[in-house]
């Protein structure tokens, strides 16, 4: 399908999952996200136990509790704090909100994003790579 390949529509497609992350945010709606595993990226990254057990096409996120008290979007991430495996361990959890397949409120799909399967983007140099990290927007001399 050529729609989901097109740039325009998958830039609305994540400009509506923005708005949908900021309402529920706003109005303390916890809300679970079903995530496409390429846009996410872990800080401190976890042990290989537990990263070898994630499912590795998608994965479920609880944004409930003290995760849901963590989170914010920032630019084109949804970022949260949330605990993994038996010990509980934490990690900064960075998604890119492109990737995210679903919304959920109580087992009932609240958004769906058809483009969050779609091939990644694929930045053309060393520096668009570089900018495609929110952890390096710092650096980024903003015009």
């Amino acid at each position: 399908m050529k729609l989901l390949e097109n740039l325009e529509y998958r830039k609305l497609m994540t400009k509506q999952l923005k708005e949908q992350l900021l309402f529920l945010l706003k109005n303390s709606e916890e809300f679970m996200i079903v995530v496409n595993m390429d846009g996410v990226e872990f800080n401190p990254t976890l042990p290989p136990e537990i990263e070898d057990a994630l499912n590795k096409d998608f994965i479920p996120f609880a944004i409930g509790g003290y995760t849901f008290k963590s989170a914010f979007v920032e630019n084109e991430k949804f970022i949260f704090e949330a605990g993994f495996g038996s010990e509980n361990i934490g990690a900064m959890v960075y998604i890119d909100i492109s990737r995210i397949l679903q919304i959920v409120i109580a087992e009932n799909p609240i958004f769906i994003n058809v483009t969050a399967t779609a091939p990644k983007e694929t930045p053309k140099n060393s520096m668009e790579v570089f900018a495609s990290k929110s952890r390096n927007q710092r650096f980024i001399k903003k015009s």
